[in-house]
């Protein structure tokens, strides 16, 4: 009782982080423009950082063979979410079925994931989580790239210089050489990677704001996504979880990032596109909201099965 008392508080700072920007946004003191610029921040800057510190922090206490289930992990979580996304919305009209199916299969395993995984299990877990973010950005940019696009050709580039990869690239050597910064980069590395839970969940609170949930009350696909994206497929990875017991701090890990709302990669690309815009922000929107709710299901969930 006192663990998954733990898990609900560190869930409910989260939320009052997420209300905070809710309510600093509906004043008009949070912009749409300083809500992106944040937004980019966090993911050129501060993500990168996030991993790096993790690995100071944690490195000696982890195997190589435990790294290689932290990558196989979210693959496995991954592919139920793509599967789930493939049966579901046969009858939608295609452009819409594309949105909708990205959406069930990326989830906001790092601009959300990360904040909670660090403030529930904590550096390790960020560890953990690292390896997440790298299999999504790389499914994200070659599956989720060429659904959305229409088949364009794949950007190299932007697939390895995602922020996910390059905090492993720096992260993995500190690891592998077991290497000790000098304070002179480990502080201020440390004062950034601070930085991204308090930040990422402002942002998320601005997507709340700005969502107006009444006018997407009549459109039932967005709910049925956000089933398959918050219940569904954390449910079903559960289940296999059941069978292959990972370490407890993996497990949640993992499950916590599978059961993230909807990626805001998702309104990225739908702009970019020039695929259902409307329909990709909904989804982010409704499902964000939802999963206040979910996720800290998920997560006791999790802490139960990791006893």
């Amino acid at each position: 009782m006192e663990a998954i008392l733990a898990v609900v508080a560190k869930v409910a700072v989260i939320l009052i982080l997420i209300l905070v920007g809710y309510g600093i946004t509906k004043r008009g003191m949070l912009t749409d423009r300083g809500a992106s610029e944040i937004t980019s921040l966090l993911i050129k800057v501060v993500t990168p950082c996030v991993i790096v510190d993790s690995f100071l922090g944690a490195a000696d206490s982890l195997k190589p063979s435990q790294l290689l289930i932290a990558l196989a992990l979210p693959v496995l979580w991954m592919g139920i979410a793509l599967a789930l996304g493939l049966l579901a919305f046969r009858k939608d009209p295609q452009e819409r079925k594309k949105v909708l199916r990205f959406a069930v299969t990326f989830s906001n395993t790092g601009f959300m994931g990360i904040p909670l995984v660090q403030g529930i299990v904590g550096d390790t877990g960020v560890i953990y989580a690292s390896f997440g973010v790298v299999v999504f950005n790389v499914l994200c940019w070659t599956y989720g790239y060429s659904m959305m696009s229409g088949g364009e050709r794949l950007n190299l580039k932007t697939l390895l210089l995602n922020p996910g990869i390059v905090g492993l690239a720096f992260g993995l050597p500190i690891y592998f050489f077991k290497l000790q910064l000098p304070a002179l980069i480990a502080e201020p590395l440390g004062y950034l990677a601070d930085l991204n839970t308090p930040l990422a969940m402002l942002v998320v609170g601005t997507y709340i704001a700005k969502a107006d949930l009444h006018s997407f009350a009549s459109d039932m696909s967005v709910y049925k996504a956000s089933f398959l994206r918050l219940i569904a497929a954390p449910a079903l990875y559960l289940l296999v979880l059941l069978f292959l017991r990972p370490e407890k701090a993996l497990l949640t890990t993992t499950v916590i990032q599978a059961a993230t709302p909807v990626a805001a990669n998702t309104v990225l690309f739908a702009v970019q596109y020039k695929r259902d815009s409307e329909l990709a922000s909904k989804l982010v929107a409704v499902s964000t909201v939802l999963s206040v709710l979910t996720i800290p299901v998920m997560t006791v969930a999790a802490q139960m099965l990791a006893g």
